[in-house]
């Protein structure tokens, strides 16, 4: 038996594997609130810096540049411009298990408005080898809005 600090053993350690499996309830907050209320309007909203005018999208309180606070929300466009992407293969699952997709789908970081940052989200209707960075996408919503995050479905070649 090996001895470790201050007389510990190996034996003295109990290393338990507890699978992390539960539902965490999160408070969004106002702005969150009202990025989803836009939803019901199939509306994209950002808040908007009064010091360096960058929009934040999903809308933020704090500016990321300048430290101001960001009250003006505004509205942006559907369509935007892919700036980066992946393709992913695998899903997690409950319980944070990874299996293999049924097929490649593609993640993309949006950019809604020069001024904007990005947003990321699914990107569909386009075989995920000739996806590329600078192609004009737009959001495709459910038919049925609610003002839930699952609203703003995915977005696709513009």
């Amino acid at each position: 038996m090996k001895e470790g600090v201050m007389g510990a053993t190996e034996e003295t350690f109990l290393t338990p594997v507890v699978p992390l499996d539960f539902t965490y309830n999160y408070y969004i907050g106002q702005y969150l609130t009202r990025y989803f209320e836009g939803f019901k309007e199939k509306k994209i909203l950002g808040s908007k810096c009064p010091g360096c005018a960058k929009i934040a999208v999903p809308p933020r309180k704090y500016c990321g540049v300048c430290n101001k606070v960001m009250e003006e929300m505004v509205e942006l466009p559907q369509e935007g411009i892919l700036e980066n992407f992946t393709v992913g293969h695998v899903v997690m699952e409950k319980g944070g298990k990874l299996s293999p997709a049924e097929e490649p789908y593609v993640l993309g970081l949006i950019r809604l408005d020069d001024n904007a940052s990005l947003l990321l989200h699914k990107v569909e209707g386009v075989d995920p080898g000739k996806v590329s960075v600078g192609m004009k996408v737009k959001a495709v919503w459910k038919d049925q809005v609610e003002g839930d995050y699952w609203d703003l479905d995915h977005f696709e070649p513009a």
